[in-house]
């Protein structure tokens, strides 16, 4: 593990902690996703534009336009429930052997508009969850329940019970390392709906 140090913005990072904490984010998490992306991608992993003055200076194709237009539009939706359902049918893919989590990530991106970021984070820790293992990303609360139910109606109680061994070993990560109260409200769940 190696430790950088950067410069950034008094209020820059203030609105992107503030931000970040509602997807149940840390910048350290959030850093960590965006140079795992170059990696993946061998550049930059999302669009940037030149200014209106350079972009008429520099033709770009009608279809490579379309293409950037869509990859904008999607990359700043919310996760919708129609989005995690998608996500969902890609992860009994991948449950039954039929697809790897980098493969379905595009699929749920291509057929649903999910952020490909999401979609890898959300099939990971649902990866995590029917193995049993802890998970240092987090998704919202309400995806959480959801898939939570959908563990136990469609995988059954083996995979459900690895579920709550991975969120019981997960709470004390996100207590100690994210801001927020995500943690907690897991923790209150485990106490009050998912334990039987």
């Amino acid at each position: 593990m190696v430790t950088i140090e950067i410069d950034v913005d008094e209020s820059t990072l203030k609105d992107a902690e503030k931000a970040l904490r509602a997807i149940g984010m840390d910048v350290q998490i959030a850093v960590n996703v965006f140079l795992r992306r170059v990696a993946i991608e061998k550049g930059f992993p999302m669009s940037m534009t030149a200014s209106v003055s350079s972009q008429k200076e520099h033709a770009i194709s009608q279809e490579d336009e379309a293409k950037e237009n869509m990859y904008q539009t999607r990359s700043n939706n919310t996760i919708t429930g129609e989005m995690v359902d998608e996500l969902w049918q890609a992860f009994l893919k991948y449950q039954k052997g039929l697809g790897e989590i980098s493969r379905l990530r595009d699929e749920v991106a291509e057929n649903s508009g999910m952020n490909r970021g999401s979609a890898f984070i959300y099939l990971n820790i649902l990866a995590n969850l029917i193995k049993g293992e802890p998970n240092t990303r987090t998704l919202k609360m309400k995806d959480l329940e959801y898939l939570m139910e959908k563990i136990k109606s469609e995988l059954g109680s083996n995979e459900y019970q690895n579920a709550i061994r991975s969120l019981t070993d997960s709470v004390p990560y996100w207590r100690k390392k994210l801001a927020g109260s995500f943690g907690d409200r897991v923790e209150k769940n485990l106490n009050s709906i998912w334990k039987e």
